[in-house]
């Protein structure tokens, strides 16, 4: 009896130390992962306490599986506690600092890696330093008096009353977070059933294609057969030939695509940006006001998190599996950890969660971005399903989005299969944020495995009902810019295609009336019978779609990067665009400069006329500064 009271006593005692381990080393970890600027950078887009919750959810969470390798870690040392009975002290030592090895090394690395990487020295500078590390570390267990300095260090963390506060604190943090988490989730009304006597007869489907840049289309007038389906899709709509999306990546666009509003109006400034404001201030929450049952899937987790908001208006949102197996499966299961509560960021929660977890298995960090178009249209399909008749249906389809990953019957169109699959994982970085006239020939082999992926995109089946066909920013191979995510605005990062048709449409027409994003959600109102409320910017298209156009040259398109600005500041950094159909404009908020660029030109990231014509240079910064008069003082 005493030897079992013994032998649980060793046994507890060891778990208190091997978890204090888990915990120790991965929280200095995680500490080390968010201190080169993470946490910083979320200060852009999110309050104080955002930040706070943000960090401590993090490094609960590494806690937490600190505590879980301790137990994984007691369960292998089991066997030996009890085959080496009479020594159990010796064991628990034993075992003890072999732990405190283990993460003095680990960590010691980690902490090196991370250094380096900020230094920005190359692979082998890294390699060199990392050997000389394992020799030190070697050397140092090798010298007695160096050695005891070692396992000594985190005896601190050791003792009885550390251990376990430490596990207390933990468990104790986790139950805290749970509790905030479910209290926000619950506080507001999220979508509330519309008032309406009878349901609207028509239907809306917004399709939009990620990263598809209307110079790539066959339709738009590109010289290869990218878009067949499309193509003919556009014999019986309405084709828009000089629209603009209003940023160069996916948050804002989205964003402005929900609310109808520019990103200087939405604060939507990052990646990681949310739409903040009224429940009533978004395209959907307007649609559902009027009756129509709403519905979204979006393959594409930004813009997913973004719209999820339970305020933001939709009645059936699934979340896509946007990495299907292990990495879904910890997702759900921490999801206490991570509601839809509205405070933080849940697409920085799952963004991080991804990266460690490929990077602990070595596999691709992107994965989340590889959601095939068939299974994006047959998600849609689900919605739909559970939707009444009269609904707004909006579609996100990932595709053409980099990694360029082709179906394989589309493989080898435009490329060789073996050269495809070289580039397909290529980040090209070194062509960030532009690249050299003489790398031309090499951007050009990238665009042609693009091209096929756009293919795979075009196969989706569109259904025959009133369908809207855009993107959220366009794609560049040109010009010194590659792929998106660019501050030169350059046109085909932000020439996409907007593509509409009416029930019972039966004829083409073409609108060359020039116009941007903030123009869609009113031309969806306008669609389904409902006025345009005063808070959008854009107005309404549809009044083009049942006449010819006789507008080529007229109208203009704003676009912005904001990227490097705070929400809650001026804005001070960033570019700031118009295109009135002939030229471009781009104004630099850091310079006080601008350039200006006939549009045949405005694929080129440093073309300037603006010496050549200084009065249409004026004419399209006083427009800027019309349209956005914040910027004439926030600027200054």
């Amino acid at each position: 009896m005493h030897s079992n009271s013994v032998f649980r006593s060793s046994l507890v005692s060891l778990w208190f130390r091997l978890v204090s381990l888990g915990i120790v080393g991965l929280v200095f970890a995680e500490g080390l992962v968010l201190a080169p600027g993470k946490v910083q950078g979320w200060t852009f887009y999110l309050t104080t306490w955002e930040v706070i919750f943000e960090v401590m959810v993090r490094v609960v969470c590494a806690a937490l599986v600190g505590i879980i390798l301790g137990t994984v870690f007691i369960a292998v040392a089991l066997p030996f506690l009890r085959y080496f009975s009479a020594s159990q002290d010796r064991v628990v030592q034993w075992t003890t600092n072999t732990g405190v090895v283990l993460v003095l090394f680990a960590d010691s690395r980690f902490a090196l890696t991370t250094l380096i990487k900020w230094s920005q020295h190359g692979s082998r500078f890294m390699t060199a330093l990392l050997m000389l590390h394992f020799l030190a570390f070697v050397v140092a267990l090798c010298i007695a008096r160096a050695r005891r300095e070692l396992l000594a260090s985190l005896d601190g963390f050791l003792g009885a009353k550390a251990a376990r506060a430490m596990v207390v604190a933990t468990l104790a943090a986790v139950i805290a977070l749970e509790v905030t988490e479910f209290a926000f989730a619950h506080t507001g009304g999220g979508v509330k059933a519309a008032q309406i006597s009878q349901r609207p007869k028509s239907n809306v489907l917004l399709i939009s294609f990620d990263a598809l840049s209307a110079e790539e289309m066959s339709m738009y007038g590109y010289k290869l057969p990218t878009t067949p389906n499309l193509d003919a899709f556009a014999r019986n709509s309405t084709v828009f030939t000089n629209f603009y999306s209003v940023e160069t990546f996916t948050t804002p666009s989205i964003a402005t695509m929900l609310t109808g509003r520019y990103p200087s109006e939405t604060r939507v400034f990052q990646l990681q940006g949310t739409v903040q404001g009224e429940r009533t201030q978004t395209l959907p929450s307007l649609m559902h006001d009027a009756g129509y049952g709403t519905g979204a899937f979006l393959t594409n987790p930004f813009a997913h998190y973004l719209v999820s908001n339970p305020d933001n208006g939709f009645d059936i949102l699934p979340e896509p599996a946007f990495q299907s197996g292990a990495l879904q499966h910890l997702w759900d299961w921490t999801r206490p950890l991570h509601q839809n509560s509205g405070v933080g960021s849940r697409v920085a929660e799952y963004i991080d969660l991804e990266s460690d977890w490929n990077g602990f298995r070595n596999l691709p960090g992107n994965l989340s971005m590889r959601f095939r178009p068939d299974a994006s249209f047959e998600g849609a399909r689900k919605v739909v399903d559970q939707l009444p008749d009269g609904f707004f249906l909006w579609v996100h389809v990932i595709t053409p989005h980099h990694p360029y990953l082709p179906d394989p019957e589309d493989r080898g169109r435009f490329l060789s299969e073996a050269e495809g699959r070289k580039f397909a994982e290529n980040s090209e970085l070194q062509w960030v944020p532009h690249y050299n006239p003489d790398q031309q020939a090499q951007v050009d082999r990238r665009r042609l495995l693009y091209d096929e992926f756009l293919l795979s995109a075009d196969r989706g089946k569109l259904s025959n009902t009133s369908v809207i066909v855009s993107a959220d920013h366009g794609e560049s191979f040109e010009g010194g810019i590659f792929r998106h995510e660019s501050p030169y605005l350059t046109r085909p990062t932000i020439h996409i295609p907007l593509i509409i048709r009416t029930p019972g449409q039966q004829q083409a027409r073409t609108v060359a009336f020039t116009a941007d994003q903030t123009a869609l959600a009113p031309t969806i109102l306008d669609l389904a019978g409902q006025s345009k409320p005063g808070w959008m910017d854009g107005q309404s298209l549809a009044p083009w779609l049942s006449r010819e156009s006789t507008d080529a040259g007229k109208g203009m398109a704003f676009a912005q990067f904001l990227e490097k600005n705070s929400i809650f500041k001026p804005l001070t950094h960033g570019t700031v665009g118009v295109i009135d159909g002939q030229y471009q404009f781009v104004l630099d908020l850091d310079t006080k400069k601008g350039t200006l660029r006939p549009l045949n030109e405005s694929q080129i990231w440093n073309a300037d006329r603006s010496a050549e014509n200084p009065a249409k240079a004026q004419e399209l910064l006083k427009a800027i500064y019309t349209r956005f008069p914040k910027l004439r003082h926030e600027a200054k």
